[in-house]
């Protein structure tokens, strides 16, 4: 699983866009090694941000839609704010213990994070290629037409309602190995474990034995349901709201309700 490089709507090849902001619009990618099919969650930043909330909820939306294995093993990069951090092992954890399966997450090694998900994403970017993007929404067909075999990529369009906030679900406060000065950093993690039990277990090499990672807080076991992230949509800052107005000349007519109703400082 992956993020994709930051999309930006409108994306045109009009001179007006050059010097103005435009909307963000984020690709969260999952793709299954065993049959190769792949899950988009995309949404811009009217509807959510790039916290570890967003991703946990769709590592947890995806897992949660298949629970025929019993076992699920992820492979990431390291990257904290995305991947290596305490809410989405919030996220997991409770997970594990809820659904009665076990959660293997491993991180890749730096300089050597090239995954089957970049593939996808370099598939995506070649079909948006030239082409003219007006609002976010067009990304998703462009998406789904990216591939069409074996089939073509799953995207789920997601708004606000969609996040869920997992900080409180469990009494984890950290994910650190050690304690003291100089001992095993977060960074260090290689792999994490979570186990129908509530047990957390890590590695600092890949190829070594298990550790039960000592637990700070409370205990991991399941302590609140996680709750709405957002009650309504995000502004976006008042100076890409006015950009976006003066770029409506360039964009059809039908779409400027879009751009008018997005929430802004």
């Amino acid at each position: 699983m992956d993020l994709q490089a930051v999309l930006l709507a409108p994306a045109l090849k009009a001179s007006a866009l050059y010097y103005r902001t435009k909307l963000c619009v984020h690709n969260f990618t999952i793709y299954d090694c065993t049959t190769r099919d792949v899950a988009c969650y995309v949404w811009h930043e009217a509807e959510g941000g790039l916290t570890a909330n967003e991703f946990a909820s769709c590592v947890c939306h995806y897992i949660e839609s298949d629970l025929t294995p019993k076992e699920f093993i992820i492979f990431s990069d390291g990257c904290s704010y995305q991947n290596r951090n305490s809410t989405i092992s919030k996220a997991l954890t409770r997970l594990a213990q809820t659904k009665n399966i076990t959660i293997t997450h491993k991180f890749l090694e730096k300089g050597h994070t090239q995954m089957e998900v970049d593939s996808v994403h370099h598939m995506i970017e070649e079909k948006i290629k030239n082409k003219y993007v007006y609002c976010p929404s067009d990304y998703v067909r462009f998406i789904k037409e990216a591939r069409q075999n074996p089939c073509p990529y799953s995207v789920e369009y997601l708004d606000y309602s969609f996040f869920q906030d997992y900080t409180e679900v469990c009494g984890l406060k950290s994910i650190r190995p050690g304690r003291k000065p100089g001992d095993a950093q977060v960074a260090d993690i290689r792999c994490l474990q979570y186990t129908p039990d509530g047990c957390i277990l890590f590695k600092l090499v890949h190829d070594e034995d298990w550790k039960e990672l000592i637990v700070r807080g409370n205990s991991t076991s399941i302590k609140h349901q996680p709750k709405p992230l957002f009650s309504s949509q995000r502004q976006i800052a008042a100076a890409k709201f006015k950009h976006l107005q003066e770029l409506k000349p360039v964009i059809p007519k039908d779409i400027h309700g879009f751009y008018d109703s997005l929430p802004h400082e």
